[in-house]
């Protein structure tokens, strides 16, 4: 029987907010975002890093139980959901 770990504390707005200050002053490629994830805290469900797309969805969810992805999009992060 396999078992996930638990999911993280939700995340505000503030939260979200602060995440993606972090991501438009550190990653501004896909090949960047590998490098981010594995030394950022903030604990992940995927990465797609790619030429045409490029995005991230957190373990955690929002304080309304919202999943959080965030994708770059025309050189700016932003939520997609």
């Amino acid at each position: 029987m396999q078992h996930e770990p638990p999911r993280p504390p939700a995340y505000s707005s503030a939260d979200i907010a602060a995440i993606l200050a972090d991501l438009q002053a550190t990653v501004n490629e896909a090949t960047s975002l590998h490098a981010w994830a594995e030394t950022s805290a903030v604990p992940l469900d995927r990465i797609v890093a790619g030429a045409d797309l490029t995005y991230l969805r957190l373990r955690a969810h929002d304080t309304e139980g919202s999943p959080i992805v965030l994708m770059l999009r025309e050189q700016r992060w932003q939520r997609a959901i």
